[in-house]
């Protein structure tokens, strides 16, 4: 993405706000204009006073009050103009930072699991971070500073050539080199500031993957593995970003040289114009002063292109993750899916995740309305993505699935999930308060509704021995429960949104025995009159399922109530009996 390119899609994302930033850039327009208002009235003043010396003192302020009157109202227009155009660009750029930031949000929410797995949490979160901050800074240096920069450039050096072409010459000259000396600047610390950019990301990656996993760090005792990590990353940063600090240190030694140099020029130039009658002394006084503020324009050009060049790859990635087209989202002629009855129904199903090794191979099997399904096998039987595939955490590639016979992938994706509720193997919380877990669930229920739900999932004992109640914060996934404590929320959280079909996807893992028992019963009550697929290891749970489906190398190799299956002798039989290796032979659990 080249600079040009990339500036322009950040000034895209003004969105509503396009109309002030016109607005801020005629004014800087206007601002850069006059500007050179107060070098041209110096040289005439100067000009002024020379010409006048021998003459009254009243004769001399009668031709100087005018110019110094025309300067003040310049030098007001200038301090008026400066101080709007910088508080309503701040406005600008900071309401369009959080706007770019909730954007970016929102989209990373929307890629389906298939393309979140690709990227770490920490890298997303920092481009999100890093992103929208070099946007902020692009937007507000462009109409507080560098859009007038560039402005003074292109208008000051045409005035130059027709107020003295010759001293004008030395000012094209001095933005020349500046032009060559910044882009051989750029061609050597391009690829390394790239470099700089995935270190960085790869810093916040391993920051992000050990912090979540304090606790393996410390029960293994990789404390100094993992800083030892860190300060590798951190080496490596420091190698590639060392030598682009030492090229733009370069630029600003020679920019300052060149201000004294191009002085000096202007000085000679100017004495030698002015023996031989080609200049006045106010025009050298007033090319001194364009000197000045050209070398101070093209300090800020240098500087803006140095912060582009080092935010660029920032903005590269977060334009990447921005265009990343959802692989699973509604198709235009999508609809609502309106009070279903919940029969579900997987047609010759095929999954891969990779494309080449199918987790799901023809996959076929109906839930009628209020059943309820229980698929068994091994782990990496293909059971999980089987019903992943049902919420469209995936999409087949070939076959399809239909909810009261509609194809899942023309009910809108809000309205599919929203009428499925989903209890994961993980318990999956918010570093919140109990309540506003629960309130996921339902964000209009009311406080009986979730002292009902917390009830039922057997939650509400411990939330209630807690001093602060459904206040309590939890910590980040829910650290500060137990996990039979979290896997009870996340079931009360699920009880409460109430959705005609459910899945269970290991609901009871991380339950003592005791207390499973008693949530096996509330999860009966639940999933009557609803359709409720489950899936389970500890077998006693799906005694009374309607059906159980036993996968393999994600087939489906048996069916049959729990009784059938264990009678015939088969798969489902050698599952049990692995699980209850005590029970004799011919008696069924």
């Amino acid at each position: 993405m080249k600079f040009i390119h990339l500036y322009v899609r950040v000034l895209n994302l003004l969105g509503t706000d396009r109309k002030l930033g016109w607005i801020l850039a005629i004014a800087n327009v206007a601002f850069a204009m006059a500007l050179f208002a107060e070098p041209v009235l110096f040289g005439m003043v100067i000009d002024t006073l020379t010409r006048t010396s021998a003459q009254p003192a009243s004769l001399i302020w009668q031709k100087v009050w005018p110019l110094l009157l025309t300067w003040t109202g310049f030098g007001l227009f200038t301090i008026v103009c400066g101080t709007l155009v910088a508080l309503f660009a701040d406005r600008l750029a900071h309401h369009r930072r959080h706007i770019a930031m909730s954007d970016y949000f929102e989209h990373v929410l929307q890629l389906p699991l298939a393309q979140q797995n690709d990227t770490h949490s920490g890298r997303l979160m920092k481009v999100m971070l890093q992103g929208t901050d070099s946007l902020w800074w692009l937007w507000l240096s462009f109409f507080r500073e560098h859009l007038a920069a560039f402005v003074s450039l292109l208008i000051l050096v045409p005035f130059a050539l027709y107020l003295n072409w010759r001293l004008a010459l030395v000012l094209i000259v001095l933005c020349i080199l500046f032009g060559l000396m910044t882009n051989f600047i750029l061609q050597k610390t391009q690829k390394l500031q790239l470099q700089v950019e995935g270190h960085h990301s790869d810093m916040a990656e391993q920051v992000s993957d050990t912090l979540g996993n304090i606790s393996l760090v410390q029960s293994f005792a990789r404390i100094q593995q993992e800083v030892a990590a860190l300060k590798s990353i951190s080496n490596r940063v420091l190698s590639a970003q060392l030598p682009v600090l030492s090229w733009w240190a370069i630029v600003t030694v020679l920019s300052r040289s060149a201000t004294t140099l191009s002085i000096l020029t202007i000085v000679m130039l100017g004495t030698w114009l002015f023996t031989r009658d080609l200049i006045s002394i106010g025009e050298i006084v007033t090319f001194i002063a364009f000197v000045t503020m050209i070398i101070g324009k093209l300090e800020q050009v240098v500087s803006f292109i140095h912060r582009l060049a080092t935010d660029a790859p920032r903005l590269q990635d977060f334009f990447h993750v921005l265009d990343t087209t959802p692989s699973i989202h509604d198709a235009p002629d999508a609809i609502e899916l309106v009070d279903p009855r919940g029969k579900i129904e997987f047609r010759d199903v095929v999954f891969s995740y990779d494309g080449k090794q199918p987790a799901v191979q023809h996959l076929n099997f109906t839930v009628q309305a209020g059943q309820t399904i229980a698929l068994v096998g091994t782990s990496g039987a293909g059971k999980s993505t089987a019903l992943g595939l049902l919420y469209r955490a995936f999409d087949p590639q070939s076959g399809s699935i239909t909810i009261d016979g509609i194809d899942i992938r023309h009910i809108k994706l809000a309205s599919l999930r929203h009428n499925i509720g989903v209890v994961f193997q993980e318990s999956l919380l918010f570093n919140r308060s109990i309540e506003e877990n629960l309130l996921v669930g339902d964000p209009d229920a009311t406080q009986a509704q979730l002292v009902d739900a917390a009830t039922r999932a057997q939650a509400i004992e411990f939330i209630e021995r807690n001093p602060q109640g459904f206040e309590a914060r939890i910590g980040e996934r829910g650290r500060a429960l137990s996990g039979g404590e979290r896997q009870r929320l996340s079931i009360a959280r699920v009880i409460l949104k109430n959705p005609p079909i459910l899945i269970l996807d290991e609901a009871t893992s991380a339950l003592d025995s005791g207390t499973e028992t008693r949530l096996t019963h509330a999860l009966e009550e639940v999933s009557k009159n609803r359709s409720t697929l489950v899936i389970a290891h500890r077998l006693a749970t799906i005694r009374r399922a309607d059906n159980i489906l036993v996968m393999e190398a994600g087939r489906i190799v048996e069916a049959g109530s729990f009784d059938e299956l264990y009678q015939r002798g088969g798969r489902f039989t050698q599952l049990v009996r692995e699980q209850f290796a005590a029970i004799p032979e011919r008696n069924a659990p």
